[in-house]
């Protein structure tokens, strides 16, 4: 007799991990109450990097060929190619979803206590299953500050899909999120102010990629207020906002976005009934992504560390495989790669530096600027730099950085080469092809051993 298998929640964890299940041969539900995809496919990853895709073409259009651009952003325009994405991946996992042989109820689910759980929606309905996974995912969090509710202070669900761009934009929080939009808006000429608690924007990146892209920004006219928090937010009349922040600065500006982190969403699926534990408001797994019930996984945004989706969709196999009896490994946190697709893009894998030192590796470190590259050059886009991080005893790699066009795309080169446990003497045995931007890896590791062949 087939297992059954319910997955509550339809975003790249949720429908990974019903897909996996299925090619394992069981007899899978999935549950979704709003639209298939989550967060990253509808109001994330995807229109994110449809609009950045976009505010670059136009803005290098301006810069390269003013004549032949127009006065107006086609903002319209703009939003109809990034509707049009999403569009067409919502249907392709539907597809998915129906090659899988899988059953989609349309509705919200909860947890009925034991392996049952309810779903609300066109039809009541009360399911049976041998496991469950949880999927939920997250939405922008608000802190509790004065004026976080007055008309034009927005997250970016809202932002993605702003019918008119405003003059001026003030985000609060300097992460990956405030990071990207700061991106597109200043590219798209929205003059821009980003306000961040920390003393750097991305805290947890490598220190010279925070440094340097905050440079790179600042060249674009984005204004930062670094190591400054709000504290509340005023109306001051004809559409106009006033941020107050520590320190006794104000910013004004026409429209605010909220980007300080996300908050899982567990309340709907009424976790107390199954007496599943939460801590620190996400669902506790172990390596496996077990909750303390028998039979009840958690992956995703409700539960990961890390909130990003390739890690969700690694949690939804592991949860899959491991709920349909299969020896699975869990999942090495440390070899996450993580992106962010400002311009330049910066991305990461493996430890900082800091990190490194903090773990008692003796290390070393070589860098190549994007300065020396040709195909940098020939871009237009010569900011940045690529690091290699080793360990001095054995020459394993521990850490890669990158700040640089694609990549986000060459990350995956290293983290496999993390993975593989490589050595900087393998990355410089490997014929990389020229021009490229990613021969700058090679180039990084050749600097460790001062054999940099396009550095003085």
């Amino acid at each position: 007799m087939k297992k059954r298998l319910i997955v509550i929640g339809g975003g790249p964890g949720g429908y990974t991990a019903a897909l996996r299940a299925s090619q394992l041969g069981a007899e899978v539900t999935l549950i979704e109450k709003g639209e298939l995809g989550g967060t990253c496919l509808n109001v994330g990853c995807i229109p994110t990097k449809s609009l950045l895709e976009s505010s670059q073409v136009w803005a290098k259009s301006r810069q390269w060929y003013p004549e032949a651009t127009a006065r107006e952003v086609p903002w319209s325009s703009i939003l109809k190619r990034k509707e049009l994405a999403v569009s067409q991946l919502r249907k392709g996992v539907q597809g998915l979803l129906r090659a899988g042989k899988i059953k989609v109820i349309k509705g919200t689910a909860s947890l009925a206590g034991g392996k049952t759980v309810t779903v609300a929606g066109e039809e009541a309905l009360s399911l049976q299953a041998d496991a469950i996974i949880l999927a939920t995912g997250s939405r922008p969090s608000l802190p509790p500050i004065e004026g976080m509710n007055l008309p034009g202070v927005v997250t970016s669900d809202e932002l993605l899909s702003i019918q008119s761009l405003p003059k001026r934009l003030a985000i609060i929080g300097g992460g990956v999120i405030g990071v990207e939009l700061a991106t597109v808006c200043s590219e798209l000429g929205v003059s821009v102010h980003v306000i961040e608690a920390a003393d750097r924007i991305l805290p947890n990146m490598d220190t010279q990629i925070s440094q340097q892209l905050k440079d790179h920004l600042e060249k674009q006219k984005v204004v930062f207020s670094l190591g400054k928090k709000l504290e509340k937010i005023l109306e001051k009349g004809g559409g106009s906002l006033e941020l107050s922040l520590s320190g006794g600065e104000s910013v004004e500006a026409d429209l605010v976005l909220v980007a300080v982190g996300r908050a899982a969403v567990l309340e709907p699926l009424q976790l107390e009934r199954a007496g599943v534990e939460v801590v620190r408001g996400k669902v506790k797994v172990n390596a496996y992504q077990q909750t303390n019930q028998p039979g009840i996984y958690a992956i995703g945004d409700c539960a990961s560390p890390i909130m990003l989706a390739h890690v969700a969709m690694a949690e939804g196999k592991i949860a899959a495989e491991h709920a349909l009896g299969l020896a699975v490994e869990p999942l090495n946190y440390d070899l996450v790669p993580q992106g962010i697709y400002s311009h330049p893009e910066a991305a990461m894998v493996g430890l900082t530096s800091e990190e490194a030192r903090n773990r008692g590796f003796d290390i070393e470190e070589g860098i190549f600027p994007l300065m020396a590259s040709g195909k940098a050059l020939v871009s237009g886009e010569t900011t940045g730099f690529l690091k290699v991080i080793a360990d001095k005893k054995y020459g394993r790699l521990l850490g890669i950085h990158l700040l640089a066009p694609h990549a986000t795309e060459m990350i995956s080169e290293a983290s496999l080469g993390l993975t593989l446990e490589a050595t900087i003497d393998e990355i410089i045995k490997t014929v990389y092809p020229h021009p490229t931007i990613a021969e700058g890896i090679q180039e990084a590791a050749l600097a460790i051993k001062g054999q940099a062949i396009h550095l003085p």
